[in-house]
């Protein structure tokens, strides 16, 4: 399961799910979720793209600076690499919209399900 932070649109700011080609999203009508495909955008396009450090560098670096010093600290954290995140807007085929941020590989997983 991904993790998608909803921004705007016509779904509820915050936190939604997304897992194997199918989104929850929180709406007005109903805050506890409705699923939509990601095979029911009509487009969707990439608003800005920023690399984000990875949540373990941290972890990494002490792991590395208990094991190697101050050189392993940097190894570590180096290591622990950081990801991109992606803000895209998407239009939905019913006319719905939604502009929402995640990881790359999840965006990379999402665009695909518009090109199928």
């Amino acid at each position: 399961m991904a993790k998608i932070e909803v921004l705007s649109g016509d779904f509820l700011q915050g936190a939604g799910e997304y897992r194997h080609g199918t989104f929850r999203l929180k709406t007005v009508l109903n805050s506890s979720g409705v699923e939509v495909k990601a095979s029911a955008f009509k487009s969707l396009e990439i608003a800005s793209e920023s690399p984000i450090t990875n949540k373990d560098a941290f972890g990494y670096g002490v792991a590395g600076a208990m094991l190697l010093g101050p050189v392993g600290a940097i190894a570590g954290y180096l290591m622990a690499g950081t990801e991109n995140e992606v803000t895209f807007i998407g239009t939905f085929k019913d006319g719905r919209q939604l502009m929402a941020a995640t990881d790359s590989a999840t965006y990379k997983d999402i665009s695909q399900h518009l090109l199928n």
